[in-house]
């Protein structure tokens, strides 16, 4: 079927981010009214931004600055803001009972030393000075370049250990490392002239979203009442806060980006409603959030981006804007629908759910505790949902979902299950197109739980960094997929049509109780875009497990030529140990962690078949890695098994991946090859298991005949 995106206009790509899929938009309904050099707040850009003919309680310190007196007008405004009570917040400035704080001094002692970690790399600034734009990769450090080490530094996560530490004691050390963190910062940092979505920036929207939805205003609370946070202080990040809220309003982009920017405005605007824009702040954020809910959320669930980390990201934002409405009763303001219409987004968490209660890491993703969202979210949105009532209370309450196995038709995503407990095979197909962002080469990649425990992965990508191992976990090279001549799938990043499907996907699918099945087809480039090398067609078949024959996935990889010449193929699996043995037939690699589940990869066409592993290989190639994203370590030896064959027309891979409980044997121990698409394996129990595929795309062609 033709796959095109109708959701949103054509905008302009935004320079280096072109290549994840951002987009950016100007003209928010404050950005075409201000002048390019506005972002920065003066301070009698505030007080003429105070709406006293509203608010009357703010006469004095407008009425202040009018008579030329600033200090008077700035006491009047501190005064105000600290005693006001019209804005409840989850972090509030008088702590009823400090002993209930949970903080960690070793923590707010690294951040008042400025000793931070970003992106799981430290680095300690001399005397706790930070210096905002730092880079601590790249160059002599000897690290490779991380753009987002500089753009995550000015997330200021740290700044939650002296918010809680705080709270928890009232020693002043805390609030004066904030006073003085956040000052250096909005000396450091002025407001650009224009949008600044680059690397090196300390106001790309994506940070100023995040900022303005999170730690300013929590610390604003938290210290609001502290003698170390002088109406000086306060003034000076009010202004801070009304800069970031004028330039996010003029420059929204799309994608999970825009969740955060547009999250980050509402905040401001319910922070501070005193202000004459912020009604419009408001409206803005909340119409482009309710809108995204349909233009960045697919009809199954998925969000365009394809990836199950940023799903959950532009959920938490779109749903943020929801609590926060409620937090400061403004949810009146908001359609009535607003949170209603999330709820096939948690659709798509419950039914992707892995056994270990997490999602599979698919493009730029990480590891996502769906029983946290189902607890925080779900329930209370969805109350009667008895199976959102069941994940999130590990199955003492609700009922399990009615379905095991999903078919999520726009994503491509086809999951087959053979139970909902944690010790439950799992394995999914990714037939789907690239997504919006966050995007990998590895379309037709497998993934597998073996009774509870990832076996055969995907690493999700690795950290945002420039690197041989960000390439291999992104490309074709670090997936279950087929290389062809040695070269990885290229498909177009160019076209947003071909990225996202606003229809069906091109595959076939159908669920048993006694099996699943699953078929998609590659037929875009390898190497290069137009290089269209072949076609590979991959079947997956789940023989669900009986009393007399074991759990079993069958996987028939069939290769299609353009031409009549000679061509390679190299079907890569990859498994999350580097505990493996072969069988006397050197053909058979089998995981061995004692004490855990295993798996173990069966070709049944040996004839022509090379097989290799290789666990930390680093030359000629990458080989054996898992890449992690954001975690020390980030590389981790694996395996990586090749199955390699050479020849002229059709070629053929057929492989059964046998999960295996703790201390079990392989149960296949005999195969027969019959013809190229036939063959039979034998299991120690006597029965037998006929497998048949067929040559041609799209006639759904992989049987199994259970014998004896």
């Amino acid at each position: 079927m033709a796959q095109k995106l109708n959701r949103r206009e054509a905008v302009t790509l935004l320079g280096g981010w072109a290549a994840m899929g951002f987009t950016l938009q100007a003209g928010g309904p404050a950005g075409a009214a201000r002048g390019a050099a506005s972002y920065a707040v003066s301070e009698a850009d505030l007080f003429a931004a105070l709406d006293d003919t509203a608010n009357p309680a703010l006469g004095p310190a407008c009425a202040a600055w009018k008579a030329g007196n600033a200090a008077k007008a700035r006491k009047a405004l501190a005064d105000y803001l600290r005693t006001r009570t019209s804005v409840p917040w989850e972090v509030l400035p008088r702590v009823a009972d400090r002993s209930q704080v949970r903080w960690s001094r070793d923590a707010a002692e690294r951040a008042r030393r400025g000793e931070v970690t970003v992106v799981a790399i430290p680095h300690t600034f001399p005397g706790g000075r930070i210096d905002w734009h730092f880079d601590a990769t790249g160059g002599a450090s000897g690290l490779p370049q991380n753009n987002e080490w500089i753009w995550q530094l000015n997330r200021m996560a740290w700044w939650g250990d002296l918010v809680r530490a705080y709270q928890a004691t009232g020693d002043e050390t805390w609030a004066a490392t904030w006073v003085a963190q956040m000052r250096d910062w909005v000396a450091q940092c002025p407001p650009p002239e224009k949008v600044q979505n680059v690397p090196k920036s300390t106001w790309r929207t994506i940070e100023c979203g995040i900022r303005m939805l999170g730690i300013w205003p929590q610390a604003y609370h938290a210290f609001l009442l502290s003698p170390s946070f002088t109406e000086d202080d306060l003034v000076t990040y009010v202004r801070t806060m009304v800069a970031h809220a004028r330039y996010l309003s003029a420059f929204p982009s799309t994608g999970n980006w825009l969740t955060m920017e547009m999250n980050g405005l509402y905040n401001v605007a319910c922070l501070f409603p005193e202000l004459k824009e912020a009604a419009g702040w408001r409206k803005q954020a909340a119409d482009a959030l309710y809108k995204e809910q349909t233009t960045q959320f697919l009809p199954d669930g998925a969000q365009i981006e394809l990836t199950p980390g940023y799903h959950n990201v532009a959920l938490d934002n779109i749903l943020g804007l929801y609590k926060r409405a409620r937090t400061v009763g403004r949810e009146g303001e908001l359609p009535a629908d607003y949170a209603a219409r999330m709820e096939k987004a948690f659709d798509f968490n419950l039914y992707l759910m892995t056994p270990d209660r997490s999602l599979p890491r698919f493009n730029d993703s990480w590891p996502y505790g769906v029983v946290s969202r189902m607890q925080r979210d779900g329930v209370p949105l969805f109350p009667k949902r008895e199976d959102y009532r069941w994940i999130a209370t590990d199955g003492k309450q609700g009922k399990p979902p009615a379905q095991t196995s999903v078919a999520f038709d726009y994503a491509g995503y086809y999951v087959m299950r053979d139970g909902w407990g944690r010790d439950a095979c799992m394995g999914v197909l990714d037939a789907g197109p690239l997504g919006y962002g966050h995007y990998h080469q590895d379309k037709l990649n497998v993934v597998v739980w073996a009774y509870g425990r990832e076996v055969l992965f995907d690493g999700g990508g690795g950290s945002y960094e420039r690197s041989p191992y960000r390439s291999f976990a992104t490309d074709t090279f670090g997936h279950n997929c087929v290389l062809v001549d040695g070269k990885p799938q290229r498909r177009s990043t160019k076209d947003l049509k071909t990225r996202v499907s606003d229809a069906p996907i091109e595959a076939h699918w159908k669920s048993t109780p006694e099996w699943d099945y699953a078929e998609g087809t590659y037929r875009d480039g390898y190497g290069t875009e137009t290089d269209r090398i072949a076609t590979h067609t991959r079947r997956l078949l789940f023989l669900k497990p009986t009393a007399s024959t074991p759990a079993l996935w069958i996987v028939a990889d069939t290769l299609t030529p353009g031409d009549a010449a000679e061509h390679t193929y190299q079907a890569r699996w990859h498994l999350l140990t580097t505990k493996t043995q072969t069988d006397t037939t050197g053909m058979t690699p089998l995981t061995q962690d004692e004490g855990q589940p295993n798996l173990c990869l069966v070709p049944l066409h040996t004839v022509g078949l090379q097989v290799r592993s290789a666990s930390a290989q680093t030359e000629p190639e990458l080989l054996g890695w898992n890449v992690r994203k954001d975690m020390d370590p980030q590389y981790v030896p694996a395996t990586t098994v090749l199955h390699t064959r050479t020849g002229t027309g059709v070629q053929r891979f057929l492989t059964v991946l046998v999960p295996l409980r703790a201390g079990e044997s392989n149960p296949v121990v005999g195969v027969e090859r019959i013809s190229p698409t036939e063959a039979v394996v034998t299991l120690r129990s006597g029965k037998g298991v006929r497998v048949k595929t067929s040559d041609v795309p799209g006639s759904a062609g992989l049987s199994v005949q259970i014998t004896g």
